[in-house]
């Protein structure tokens, strides 16, 4: 033992509760074996033999007492198998599982066994059952007809039912259907009745073109996975509407968009997942706020580029730190061109910002608009003004020779330019000189031209550190492009000075125009020019090669073979910008633009910042690249705006190796610690990257594929919590983009490691094949790194809010029946704050308890309104944003639940799935509060009839209960989990009462029977039902459900509520002609807490119990 686990860690009382019930090793008569400091003690040591295995000198010791204060300080924990099993016989420390599931009798209960078996070490499953063929296609083994997957996902859901997980978790499924399976709609509606598939989640694959399809009110096929044949088409809107409708009604099925899933599989040699990321090619411009740097440079350097946006994603936001460049590996590439002359290489399915929206490059059309970067770029630190004048007139009117450069100056150029470009060449290579002496360039007049000469030898060596060599002139040196503001001035006012003019006219409009053979010079002066917020258009071939008049310098003209030469001009909106930003070096041509820009009738005209698309054409296979930028999803490129892409699933026999960052953890004073960030980020890939090594897995196959891809999940929990500390509200606009520059820190950083620990211990073992397999790319130990999974109990351990889900509740009553006492307990920071701003009061926070929120309550400041938001203060539209916002920079998923308020619509849930799709997320669950929770369960027999309400007549000695009675089932909510209040009456009325929470076992259950039982002594004593109402309506416990005049207080309340409903309004009054068998009830209360018998939330994606003392959740 060391000194470290004699230290008490801070943990809550729930905390403690729940580590007692789950986590902590017990003997075989339930008593505890080990402390929490023990359990972590454990856990340390277990996976730090890990290291061994790569170092057998390896400093053990050390790494388990780093791993185990990450633990401790609830900086970092591991999924829940791990916290269980870790240095335990089970040894089982994956969360998750996908099984493959064929089309065969064979494959089929071969999955069905894994199942079993993953089940039984503490795991879940996942499945696709698309690959399996329709109910009643033929079965040609036979000559009969198949059953379907339907049938077979039931065989799977009663397998799970049977089966405890490790003695500490119930089993759980999650199955997916592609939306073109023939089964498709009794897939949708598979759980639409409560007691069928209790143990799935399910989800709709759907696709790209079913969704434009839905768009279209299109038709769309049904393929059988046996044949591949088309067997019927169906309207996809109709479909859609059908998955939307039952997931309003009872929150399944979810959606999952297959082709983002399939967008990054990092190993597709593997799998049949075929890889389709939306990229650009190396040599593309990204603007950046440190210059224009190109997009393959980025990805070699490894940095975190400060991206220029576009003010009409972003609005006055100037740029965003994006994450690290991603390189996708080599994949056709199509050249898009513009008629203005801007272009850009890239995927075909590489997303272009249009005036009608975001457009796919190879779905652009005549007369589309594609947005150009309307604001001014940023600049690199590099060079100067003068070195980028004397470089842009050597390119537009000099000559490099073998051993010289030569600068020209043409008539008036001679006077006013030549002389300063001479000082300019003198100061510039002014001490590279190998004697102390002065230096001067040598200039002379060319005799019988009109022409000065500068020339320098000790240039030309500039020249040549900068690309300028002989017959490679007409360029745009790579150090302008990344240099300086300055530098890229000085270099375009020579270049226009020395080769450009200034044409036409104030009446017919005024032109600044430069002409080259060189269409690629043109085009990097393009890209410049509109880095100063300039527009321009290139017109190429303006004249075309052949015999031409020229100047011969002596006053007169001489034929010439020239080339095809091509033209840029910059007009009307772009004139004044160039005016002020470029200029030229001569008075001249300065003041007759000024002088023409004076006179003009017209304008000045706001530029469009738009291009007009002219064409798409195949480049060639090409290594292709990506960066993803958190607030907008955008970047320009070229100048051009374009989108970012997406994330990877598992495939068959992999495993989820998951932990959590407490973000709550790194806002000590208010401002995200990114030092600690990085710190913790660092140590818990090494941790994730040694689980691997020590888990004990319940299948060879996915031993394999684990080992072999040795993704990890690192994702976050407390985000929530952060926000509060940051002053941020939830639903806002800074949210979003501290959820997105967060994550993108956390994948860089965990990237960073994982490079590191290839370096120390070699690359994953399916590399070669992958994308990361290319010339100069990332060596990587790890195929994925992070994913934002529900952290439900792990959450409670670390004291924090779920993953990245609002906060629930700030505040709640604790009541004391017998002593009429009720007891607020609020969350500690909301409480702290009331505190300190001076607005706290018992009053106030039993108003919150009652209400539910901190919003629109008197007495509560407006900022802190605005701050405490809770889960249903949050419109549906916010939820997807963060969601989407964490998306972009998450390797395999993230988990989260759009909570709606029971009122809302089906459109309302239409909207979210469609706000989805648009915003990139991979898939959506959705779950709207009640929704499953409306029907009575079934209504009884009739009765003689009587009377309603009080004083029935009842007599106070009953004869002998007959065998037959009549009456109903009531199933109403409560905070602790569905009640059944079942009420049997005989011909005298009010019989009996029976209660059940719907599970054995207890508190609940137990008080709950006992008090059915009291009810039904007194109705037989003589007691009517409106005394019984007036006795148990309006107790209340800890946990009421509901907000306002319809809440229920407590199981005594509900009780009271439905005799109410029965007996004293004159329900019961409402008969059937003939008594029939009261139904005996058989259906556990759908949303209870298997565990404590409580009630139930939707958060991250799963259901978890209500009670943070009891931790359980259905997917940890």
């Amino acid at each position: 033992m060391t000194d470290t686990d004699n230290a008490v860690i801070e943990l809550s009382a729930n905390a403690l509760k729940v580590l007692e019930r789950r986590y902590l090793k017990k003997d075989e008569n339930g008593h505890l074996l080990e402390t929490p400091e023990e359990m972590f003690r454990r856990v340390a040591r277990a996976v730090a033999q890990a290291e061994r295995l790569y170092n057998p000198a390896a400093p053990v010791e050390e790494w388990e007492e780093t791993f185990y204060r990450l633990m401790t300080s609830l900086e970092f924990l591991p999924n829940s198998p791990t916290l269980m099993n870790a240095g335990r016989e089970l040894g089982q420390l994956s969360a998750c599982f996908v099984l493959p599931v064929g089309d065969s009798m064979e494959s089929i209960f071969e999955a069905i066994k894994n199942t079993a078996l993953i089940h039984k070490s503490g795991g879940g499953t996942g499945f696709s059952f698309s690959r399996v063929r329709p109910h009643n296609d033929v079965v040609l083994s036979t000559k009969g007809v198949s059953s379907g997957p339907l049938s077979f996902m039931s065989v799977f859901d009663a397998a799970t039912e049977t089966i405890k997980q490790g003695g500490t978790r119930r089993g759980a499924n999650m199955g997916i259907m592609r939306v073109d399976h023939p089964d498709i709609l009794e897939f949708i509606s598979a759980k639409q009745d409560d007691d069928r598939l209790n143990n799935f989640n399910i989800s709709v694959a759907v696709t790209d073109a079913f969704m434009r399809a839905v768009e279209a009110d299109a038709e769309y096929p049904l393929v059988n996975p046996r044949s591949g044949e088309t067997v019927k088409t169906l309207s996809a809107r109709k479909v859609f509407k059908s998955m939307v409708t039952l997931a309003w009604k009872n929150g399944d099925p979810g959606i999952v968009f297959i082709d983002r899933i399939n967008e990054d599989n990092p190993t597709p040699q593997l799998g049949e997942i075929e890889s389709t990321n939306p990229c650009v090619t190396g040599e593309s411009l990204v603007s950046t706020e440190q210059g224009l740097q190109r997009i393959a440079d980025l990805y070699d350097t490894r940095r975190r580029p400060d991206l220029v946006l576009d003010s009409r994603l972003a609005g006055e936001r100037r740029s965003a730190k994006a994450a690290r460049v991603v390189a996708s590996g080599v994949k056709p590439v199509f050249r898009l061109t513009t008629v203005e002359g801007y272009e850009l290489r890239l995927t075909a399915d590489h997303r272009v910002s249009t005036t009608r929206g975001w457009v796919a490059a190879g779905e652009l059309v005549e007369g589309d608009r594609i947005h150009l970067v309307d604001r001014k770029g940023g600049f690199g630190a590099g060079g100067s003004e003068r070195l980028g004048m004397l470089l842009g007139w050597l390119v537009g009117d000099g000559a490099v020779k073998a051993t010289e450069v030569v600068l020209s100056f043409l008539g008036e150029e001679k006077g006013e330019s030549a002389p300063v470009s001479a000082g300019m060449m003198r100061q510039e290579v002014e001490g590279s000189q190998l004697r102390d002496r002065a230096y001067t360039p040598y200039g002379s007049e060319v005799a019988g031209r009109d022409e000065y000469r500068v020339k320098s030898a000790r240039f030309w060596r500039v020249a040549e550190e900068h690309g300028l060599r002989r017959g490679r002139r007409r360029r745009v040196p790579e150090e302008v492009i990344s240099g300086s503001e300055g530098m890229q001035r000085g270099f375009l006012t020579a270049l226009f000075t020395a080769d450009g003019h200034v044409s036409g006219s104030a009446e017919k409009g005024v032109g600044v125009r430069l002409t080259s053979v060189s269409r690629s010079l043109l085009r990097d002066v393009q890209r410049l020019l509109l880095n100063f917020g300039i527009l321009s258009r290139i017109h190429e071939d303006r004249r075309p090669a052949g015999m031409r008049e020229l100047p011969d310098g002596r006053g007169g003209h001489a034929p010439h073979e020239c080339r095809a030469y091509h033209e840029l001009v910059v007009s009307r909106g772009g004139l004044t910008a160039f005016a002020s930003e470029i200029g030229f070096m001569g008075e001249a041509k300065q003041a007759k633009l000024l002088t023409l820009l004076d006179g003009c009738r017209r304008g000045p005209y706001k530029q469009p910042f738009t291009a007009r698309f002219r064409s798409l054409e195949p480049d060639g296979m090409e290594m292709v690249y990506d960066v993803t930028e958190p607030l907008t999803h955008s970047f320009v490129a070229n100048g051009l705006v374009i989108h970012n892409c997406g994330e990877q699933p598992l495939l068959p026999y992999e495993s989820c190796n998951l932990g959590s960052i407490n973000l709550a953890r790194i806002v000590p004073d208010g401002h995200i610690d990114y030092g600690a960030l990085g710190r913790i980020v660092r140590t818990a890939v090494r941790f994730l990257d040694d689980v691997i090594d020590v888990n004990r897995y319940p299948l060879p196959e996915i031993e394999r594929m684990t080992k072999g891809n040795r993704k990890i999940g690192l994702g976050v929990m407390g985000f929530a919590d952060m926000l509060l500390r940051l002053q941020v509200p939830y639903d806002s606009d800074e949210a979003c983009r501290i959820a997105g520059e967060l994550m993108s820190f956390i994948r860089d950083e965990a990237l960073a490691e994982s490079e590191e620990l290839a370096r120390e211990r070699g690359v994953f073992p399916n590399f070669e094949g992958s994308t990361f397999d290319r010339p100069g790319g990332p060596r990587v130990r790890n195929a994925t790194v992070t994913t934002v999974a529900p952290t439900g109990t792990i959450s409670i351990i670390a004291g924090c809010s779920s993953g990245i889900e609002p906060l629930f509740a700030l505040s709640y009553v604790r009541a004391n029946v017998l002593d009429d006492d009720r007891l607020v307990e609020s969350h500690p920071y909301f409480e702290e704050v009331a505190r300190e701003r001076g607005f706290y009061s018992d009053e106030l926070m039993k108003k919150i308890a009652d209400v539910g929120s901190a919003r629109q309550v008197d007495g509560v400041p407006p900022d802190v309104q605005s701050v405490f938001a809770t889960a249903h203060d949050i419109t549906p539209e916010w939820h997807v944003r963060l969601q989407a916002a964490f998306q972009k920079s998450t390797d395999n998923a993230v988990s989260k639940t759009v909570n709606f308020p029971n009122e809302a619509t089906v459109e309302d849930v239409e909207n979210v799935y469609r706000m989805a799709f648009r915003t990139g997320c991979k898939g959506v669950t959705i779950y709207r509060d009640g929704s499953r929770d409306e029907q009575v369960l079934n209504v009884g027999q009739t009765r003689k009839k009587r009377e309603p309400g009080p004083g029935l007549g009842i007599a106070t000695t009953r004869p002998a209960r007959p065998q037959l009675l009549s009456g109903e089932t009531q199933r109403m909510e409560t905070g602790c989990g569905k009640l059944f209040v079942i009420m049997n009456d005989d011909e005298y009325g009010a019989r009996e009462v029976f209660a059940n929470m719907g599970k054995a076992g207890g508190c609940a259950s137990s008080n709950t029977e006992a008090l059915g039982r009291l009810i039904s002594l007194a109705l037989k004593k003589g007691a009517s039902p409106q005394e019984v109402v007036e006795q148990l309506k309006g107790i209340r416990c800890h946990v009421p459900y509901g907000i306002g005049p319809t809440a229920t207080l407590s199981c005594a309340d509900a009780i009271g509520k439905a005799l109410e409903r029965r007996y004293v309004t004159g329900a019961a009054a409402r008969a059937t002609a003939d008594p029939q068998p009261q139904l005996s009830l058989v259906e556990v209360a759908q949303g209870a807490c298997p565990e404590c018998g409580g009630s139930m939330r939707h958060e991250g994606g799963c259901a978890v119990c209500n009670d943070p003392s009891c931790g359980f959740s259905k997917c940890s």
